[in-house]
C-alpha cells in the first residue's frame, strides 16, 4: 500500500492545480510529464530537474524489472519443490488457492479427512448433501500430494512467501511510478509560472475527529491562475 499512498497524496497535491484553464503550453507540459517523468520540463528549458525525474523513472523501473524477476524465479523454486518433496505431478500452472493448501496440509489426504468432518458439520445426516460437498471441495485424485518432512514443507511455505512479497512489492513499484509522474506534472507547471505574483498556496488542515473515522489530513493545494 506504500506506493499507492505516495501515489494519492501526490494526486492531493496535484488536482487543484490541474483543474485550472489550461493554455496550450500548460497543456503541453502536463501531457509531457503524464507520459515521462521529465520530458515536461525538458520541453520548457529545465534540464537538470528533467534529468532528476528520468533518472527517478529508471530506477522506479529498474527495481520492478528486478522484483518481478525475483518473484518468477522464487515462484519456480517452490513449485519445483512441490513436485519433488510433496508429490505434486505438474504443479506448474495451478492456482494460488492450490498452492497454499499444498502449504497448508502435510497431505492431501489430511485436506480431504477436513473436508468430509466439515461437511458432516453443515449436513449432518443428510448424506447425499454431504455427498455433494465433499465432490466439490475435495481434491482430485490427480491433484493429490503428500510431504516427505514438515521441514520440507516450511521450505516450500517460506520460498512461496518470498514469492508473493516480491510481487508485492513489484506492485509498488507501480504506484510509485504513478506518483513519480504526477509529482513531475506539479513541478514541472509551478516552474513554467514561477515568478507569477497572483499565484497562491493554501494549506488546509482536516482535524482527526472521531466520530468521522478518518485520520487527520493535510493537505497543501497550489493554484496556479
Amino acid at each position: 500500500m506504500g506506493g499507492i499512498a505516495l501515489a494519492l497524496l501526490v494526486l492531493c497535491l496535484a488536482a487543484p492545480s490541474l483543474s485550472a484553464e489550461p493554455g496550450p503550453d500548460r497543456l503541453k507540459t502536463l501531457g509531457l510529464s503524464l507520459l515521462v517523468p521529465g520530458l515536461g520540463h525538458l520541453s520548457a528549458g529545465y534540464d537538470g530537474r528533467a534529468q532528476g525525474f528520468m533518472a527517478a523513472e529508471a530506477v522506479i523501473w529498474g527495481a520492478f524489472a528486478v522484483f518481478e524477476v525475483q518473484g518468477e524465479l522464487r515462484k519456480d523454486s517452490y513449485i519445483e519443490m512441490a513436485e519433488l518433496f510433496g508429490g505434486v505431478p505438474d504443479a506448474d500452472g495451478l492456482s494460488d488457492d492450490y498452492y497454499r493448501l499444498i502449504g497448508q496440509y502435510p497431505s492431501a489426504e489430511i485436506y480431504n479427512d477436513e473436508i468430509r468432518r466439515d461437511a458432516r458439520a453443515r449436513h449432518g445426516d443428510d448424506l447425499d448433501a454431504r455427498e455433494a460437498y465433499f465432490e466439490q471441495n475435495r481434491i482430485a485424485d490427480d491433484r493429490t500430494w503428500s510431504w516427505v518432512s514438515s521441514a520440507a514443507r516450511q521450505s516450500y511455505r517460506s520460498k512461496r512467501s518470498d514469492s508473493n512479497r516480491s510481487f508485492k512489492r513489484a506492485g509498488y513499484m507501480v504506484g510509485v511510478a504513478v506518483a513519480n509522474r504526477l509529482l513531475a506534472a506539479v513541478d514541472a507547471m509551478r516552474l513554467i509560472h514561477k515568478g507569477n505574483e497572483s499565484s497562491a498556496m493554501r494549506v488546509s488542515i482536516r482535524p482527526d475527529f472521531p466520530e468521522f473515522r478518518e485520520p487527520a489530513q493535510l493537505c497543501v493545494t497550489v493554484r496556479f491562475p
